[in-house]
């Protein structure tokens, strides 16, 4: 794992089933082994584009002063959005990240969806005057797109596990994904401040580095991830430690998560990464493909797979999330819903 894959996907979207078959050998390979690869060739670059990101990144360019009203309930108790919207600076102790997390509703008609459920309420909009004219539209297209890969992604999964494609999209109707726009701040010299957060620092190669996000696996099932051209994500490798992801133009990093490693019996790796601050503002663009709240995770017809008692995905959700700084406090709020 010196490099990490890098995998065109080009030819997924051809009527060619020999040409398919060689991209799912390649997704087969890396999720079984690495977990964690990055992609090129996907369709619709003109919408999930560099220009794309950086017209939805102006949202960070509100001043403090004035994004409050966007802000989630823990950090403004007036507001109503409790599991969407921004979570600012001062949702960690260490102050290095702020992020706008969107729904489902920022791209289609939200009247199907039960709002009763906090994994289902709406987007807080920005005001016309703080944002570009086209900002929705943007973040719509957006998200749209970031979908289309997902699903063709899953489905070359699910032809290398064997499984019907319909299991994954149809977890996927109606989901809940979630596009978060990610900033992390410009740091002054902090070679001489304390370790006030656990790991907020580390030695890598010699040099101390803040660890602006902390070794983690992803706790859900697939994560699509644009980097901007600072760097600093990392990959966990058994054999060689932490090894970089390469930045290259209009490309993706895919990850699974744990729920996906759980669910495949393990077929599907979750790997740790972690990013590095490199004393440069920041900025990345991940899209958490999550399923219908309602959706039942029980053991895929997987042959040697190890059974388990089926749960919802929302109540998995729920708990995972709420561990998070910027959800913490907020577990009572959701009590597990039981399945039909």
């Amino acid at each position: 794992m010196e490099n990490l894959p890098i995998i065109d996907i080009e030819n997924l979207y051809s009527n060619d089933s020999d040409l398919i078959s060689e991209v799912d050998k390649k997704i087969a390979f890396a999720a079984a082994s690495v977990g964690f690869f990055v992609i090129t060739g996907y369709r619709k670059k003109n919408i999930v584009n560099f220009e794309a990101r950086k017209k939805m990144l102006t949202i960070f360019d509100i001043p403090m002063e004035k994004q409050r009203y966007l802000w989630k309930k823990n950090f403004a108790p007036k507001n109503k959005n409790l599991y969407r919207g921004w979570f600012p600076l001062t949702s960690s102790l260490a102050k290095n990240r702020e992020g706008f997390e969107m729904g489902p509703d920022i791209a289609r008609d939200h009247k199907d969806y039960d709002t009763s459920d906090i994994l289902q309420e709406k987007t807080p909009r920005p005001k016309s005057e703080d944002i570009p004219g086209d900002w929705i539209k943007t973040c719509k297209s957006y998200y749209l797109a970031m979908e289309l890969i997902g699903e063709k992604l899953l489905c070359s999964l699910s032809r290398s596990l064997g499984i019907s494609e319909h299991i994954f999209l149809e977890a996927f109707r109606m989901g809940i994904s979630t596009l978060r726009l990610l900033h992390y701040p410009k740091r002054d010299d902090f070679s001489k401040e304390i370790e006030d957060t656990p790991d907020r620092f580390t030695i890598f190669k010699g040099k101390r580095y803040e660890q602006i996000a902390r070794p983690h696996v992803d706790s859900g099932l697939l994560t699509i991830l644009a980097q901007d051209n600072v760097g600093g994500l990392q990959v966990r490798s058994h054999s060689e430690g932490w090894v970089e992801v390469p930045l290259i133009a209009d490309s993706f990093s895919v990850n699974f998560g744990g729920l996906m490693e759980y669910w495949t019996g393990g077929r599907v790796k979750a790997t740790l990464h972690r990013v590095l601050s490199l004393n440069e503002r920041r900025y990345s663009v991940p899209f958490f493909f999550e399923p219908r709240p309602s959706t039942v995770i029980s053991p895929l017809p997987i042959r040697g797979s190890k059974k388990f008692e089926p749960f919802l995905y929302g109540n998995h959700l729920w708990e995972k999330t709420t561990k998070f700084p910027e959800n913490k406090g907020l577990e009572h709020l959701r009590p597990p819903r039981l399945m039909n």
